[in-house]
């Protein structure tokens, strides 16, 4: 009833290679940070974001625009980088009228894994 696989019409020694299924290597987990609702623009800084954000996992690069009024910080993995949006979006700044907002750079948020690997 079932034939082997060389045998099958059309697929001699089925021709062709047997590789593992590599899902593409997803974008890197990178949030976009701003300030919003200030009277004058805040500075953003490499060395301020870097301490913040260290503190939800090991972040591999901080980067600031010119104007130091957006920055990006890049995770090593989506869970941190979650976690960041979900704890630091829409916070105060002590002592200050702005609010953080923080989120996705790019596309990656949150599945970075294919919903059925293999598909």
């Amino acid at each position: 009833f079932l034939q082997q696989p060389s045998a099958m019409p059309g697929f001699p020694g089925m021709g062709l290679p047997t590789l593992p299924y590599a899902p593409p290597a997803p974008a890197e987990p990178t949030v976009s940070v701003s300030v919003e609702g200030m009277k004058f623009q805040y500075q953003l800084t490499e060395d301020d974001l870097h301490k913040v954000f260290k503190r939800y996992g090991q972040v591999k690069r901080v980067a600031v625009d010119d104007a130091a009024a957006q920055a990006s910080v890049t995770f090593q993995n989506v869970q941190d980088a979650q976690a960041a949006i979900t704890d630091l979006d829409g916070k105060v700044l002590n002592g200050l009228d702005g609010r953080l907002r923080i989120s996705w750079a790019n596309q990656v948020a949150p599945a970075a894994v294919p919903p059925y690997p293999g598909m």
